[in-house]
């Protein structure tokens, strides 16, 4: 409607108050009296139609063609222009993939080994396997975890990278899209990982991330609509929000906040235009205008995610949360990056996980291009070390500031890191968007 409005206001206008009057009309064709129902009913008919001819009207301009209409694939298949989309899809009859190529037709990848009940199970696993690792000292052995990776592995994407290398001939090194539905929002695909060496004893077996560039999409209509709004760009502007000393009930002090934000300052190249929004400054309201006027955001402080009421998830500031709602209801024209450094930016709703509804998806659907998120809690070191290794090799080229890179940034980031960090923190982050 958005785009209507800009391209036709006047029927947009139109087409909005009929879909109103209409959805008023539904209430009152109920109604014990015959007459008053008839004449109820009639008027409800003449709506439609009048709605009707308003829908046709609409689909005759430019590029409105499937208004309200199912999406054709053709369309879809734009969302895989730069590298194929993988959904994951669960229900009590199967467990599947769809493989949408940059080319042809979709290809289809039965999870055969995968029963509805394992899935739910490895969901559980993990969040138990994660809350154990937190407790753990750095050096003690992740076998907890290691398996569960090896089973993602195993049953869900190595089937997938056999379609992926065989049949559709994708480079090492691509990028690819994962788009989970259900009960794999819950599950790091991205860090799936046999952990063991090859037949030949040469070497180990590469993992997922060793071979792909790996990405998130909440939908494929998401990463369309990022990359069609690619087209308008604006001067690049950084802003640093940090909050180590948030309100009352909204967590505990953050001591390393301050640090990491003037470590960014550091690495930002000098075209681009930095601003750092901390402490007493770093409020709902400011944080807010501050996202509507920059183009990137670098954001550290405490991410909390509401699993009863996910619009109620939110960021600690120093008044009050910057909620999700918040966010997605700010206007923020020239949106293009945002590096959650936070706590819980990236963990799906329970009870409604095919919404994909989260601190960092909502960001993209806010307007953000491209979004870093965290799965769970970042140590300050591991945040330290990734945050450098990531803007280092995002700014390589000096004076080149492009959204588009920085699955590849992260990508490095996370391998620079590898032998720094433990198992968890390693596989914490996540790229969503173009």
């Amino acid at each position: 409607m958005e785009n209507l409005e800009s391209t036709s206001p006047k029927l947009a206008h139109t087409f909005s108050e009929l879909s109103k009057r209409l959805s008023d009309a539904q209430g009152s064709a109920v109604s014990t009296d015959r007459a008053a129902a008839d004449q109820a009913a009639r008027e409800y008919k003449n709506l439609t139609m009048r709605w009707e001819t308003a829908a046709a009207e609409i689909r005759n301009i430019h590029g409105f063609s499937r208004f309200l209409l199912r999406p054709l694939y053709e369309d879809l298949q734009a969302a895989a222009c730069h590298g194929p989309v993988i959904i994951l899809l669960a229900s009590k009859y199967s467990r599947d993939a769809i493989i949408v190529p940059t080319s042809g037709e979709p290809h289809h990848v039965p999870l055969r080994s995968l029963s509805l009940a394992d899935l739910e199970t490895l969901k559980v696993s993990f969040a138990t396997a994660i809350r154990h690792t937190a407790k753990m000292d750095p050096t003690e052995s992740r076998r907890e975890l290691v398996v569960l990776l090896q089973k993602i592995w195993d049953e869900v994407m190595l089937p997938i990278v056999n379609v992926l290398q065989h049949d559709l001939k994708v480079k090492p090194r691509s990028r690819i899209w994962l788009c989970p539905t259900a009960a794999f929002t819950s599950i790091p695909l991205h860090a799936a990982h046999p952990f063991r060496m090859k037949a030949d004893r040469s070497g180990r077996e590469p993992c997922l991330e060793d071979i792909y560039i790996c990405s998130y999409t909440p939908t494929l209509s998401a990463l369309i609509r990022a990359r069609r709004t690619m087209k308008t760009r604006a001067t690049p502007s950084l802003v640093a929000i940090g909050q180590g000393q948030p309100g009352a009930g909204q967590g505990t002090v953050l001591p390393a906040v301050d640090n990491e934000l003037d470590l960014v300052r550091k690495l930002v190249p000098p075209n681009v235009k930095f601003t750092n929004l901390s402490g007493e400054e770093a409020t709902r309201a400011s944080a807010l205008e501050a996202l509507r006027l920059n183009t990137w955001v670098h954001l550290a402080c405490h991410g909390k995610q509401d699993r009863e009421q996910p619009y109620n998830s939110r960021f600690a500031m120093r008044d009050e949360p910057l909620t999700l709602l918040n966010i997605m209801e700010n206007n923020a024209p020239h949106a293009e990056f945002a590096f959650l450094s936070a706590c819980h930016t990236a963990v799906g709703d329970e009870q409604t996980p095919d919404e994909v509804i989260h601190l960092a998806a909502g960001l993209q659907f806010s307007g953000f291009k491209s979004v870093i998120g965290t799965l769970w809690a970042v140590d300050d070191d591991v945040a330290q070390h990734a945050v450098e290794a990531f803007y280092e090799n995002m700014f390589k080229k000096e004076g080149v500031v492009d959204c588009t890179r920085v699955a590849s940034a992260l990508s490095y980031a996370t391998h620079a890191v590898k032998r720094k960090v433990s198992l968890e923190q390693r596989i914490v982050f996540i790229h969503i968007g173009v």
